[in-house]
């Protein structure tokens, strides 16, 4: 599913969850840990940190969404060294996974599809909707499957993290117009800037952790944006014990 689509989704889902007499606060943060789970205090932990989904680009004056290939390659970059360096600071061994061969491509373009919409089904019936699934009433509980295991086995990791960010920083037009339309009373929210960040076991493709946030914070164009970034992505993440939890 596009980032559009995505975004649009995830927006229904929360409205769904308002009260028609009593209007809720938005909640735009969410986090979810499997039951039971917590990382093995006896024993390293080695992480493998898949590229970084990112969609960069601006929001013009009539509000489309233009991607822009540099800034996509800017924040990838830094999101992947912020990543890096917060599970470091956990305790956490951290690696970047670097495809070798056209199959590994296709492996992990195939379970980045199935990620996405096990991420879909846990948001719209845990997270943030209001329909949760028979037999998951009251529990966080997704996998991709035992297939995950063909992801670079040649790593020798435990667990591996997904990250999804989506940016639409506003063009002058669009900021011009905004400037015009609240001067008229009119309100506009300016570009969306959301993400999620997901831990899955490797060994059997359970999904361990995810956290979702529908208005992020930091540029993730730059170093220290991509860090407050991260470090609002990594809301909720499992602590190992002996770790620094920032």
């Amino acid at each position: 599913m596009a980032p559009k689509y995505l975004f649009a989704a995830m927006l229904v889902a929360i409205s769904a969850t308002a009260s028609a007499q009593v209007p809720a606060p938005v909640i735009t943060e969410k986090f979810a840990v499997r039951e039971g789970f917590a990382f093995p205090s006896d024993a390293p932990v080695r992480i493998l940190i898949f590229r970084p989904d990112i969609k960069v680009g601006e929001q013009t004056t009539a509000g489309l969404f233009q991607t822009n290939a540099e800034w996509n390659s800017a924040a990838r970059r830094e999101l992947a060294r912020a990543l890096q360096t917060a599970y470091r600071a956990r305790g956490l061994e951290a690696v970047m996974h670097a495809t070798d061969s056209d199959q590994d491509s296709k492996i992990l373009a195939d379970y980045r599809a199935l990620f996405r919409v096990v991420v879909r089904s846990a948001i719209r019936h845990k997270l943030f909707g209001s329909e949760p699934l028979p037999g998951k009433v009251g529990k966080f509980d997704w996998s991709l499957g035992n297939g995950v295991s063909q992801i670079a086995p040649e790593s020798n990791a435990d667990y591996g993290v997904f990250l999804f960010s989506y940016d639409g920083f506003e063009s002058p037009g669009r900021k011009a117009a905004q400037i015009v339309a609240s001067l008229r009373g009119a309100r506009d929210t300016g570009g969306p800037h959301l993400g999620y960040a997901a831990l899955v076991d490797l060994k059997n493709g359970d999904l361990l952790w995810l956290n979702v946030d529908l208005k992020t914070v930091g540029d993730v164009r730059t170093a220290e944006g991509a860090v407050q970034r991260v470090e609002q992505l990594l809301a909720g993440f499992p602590k190992k014990a002996g770790g620094v939890t920032p």
